[in-house]
């Protein structure tokens, strides 16, 4: 068994462990800048507004089952960004869902059901292929071309 170093202990500031626990059940928001990512290279500032209804009324789908849709994300400036993304969670008029960085790092957004469209296994099975790098296609793929899948 290893020494005990002093170098190994961590000290802890417990008025700010008692402040974090004291708002752990409030709504979280963003403080400074609004949430940004990067796709394709290009950054982006986007709104993640809240839905209207209540957090009790939200529906979701199936773990690991989820839609995969093309997706509008409403941007900070005005406008929006089409990507691919799967939808998580629904309420009445509203869908929430996630999406990949170029980093890596999900991100997340509740949007209207006119901004999303769900996507084909076919379509996105093409969407998987073009997002793999060629060496590693033909494991997936092998001689198989992309999509043409039975919807």
């Amino acid at each position: 068994m290893p020494a005990f170093s002093l170098h190994d202990v961590v000290k802890l500031d417990v008025g700010a462990v008692v402040r974090m626990l004291a708002g752990a059940g409030k709504q979280r928001r963003y403080i400074g800048s609004m949430p940004t990512f990067t796709l394709d290279g290009r950054d982006y500032e986007y709104l993640q507004p809240k839905p209207d209804a209540g957090p009790e009324t939200a529906h979701s789908w199936e773990y690991g089952k989820w839609p995969r849709v093309e997706a509008a994300i409403l941007l900070a400036g005005g406008g929006t960004v089409n990507l691919y993304a799967q939808a998580m969670r629904w309420v009445a008029d509203e869908i929430l869902v996630q999406w990949v960085a170029d980093s890596g790092s999900n991100h997340s957004a509740w949007l209207p059901k006119a901004n999303i469209r769900r996507l084909t296994a076919s379509e996105w099975d093409i969407i998987e292929y073009h997002q793999t790098p060629e060496n590693l296609r033909s494991v997936r793929w092998a001689k198989r071309l992309p999509g043409f899948l039975p919807e």
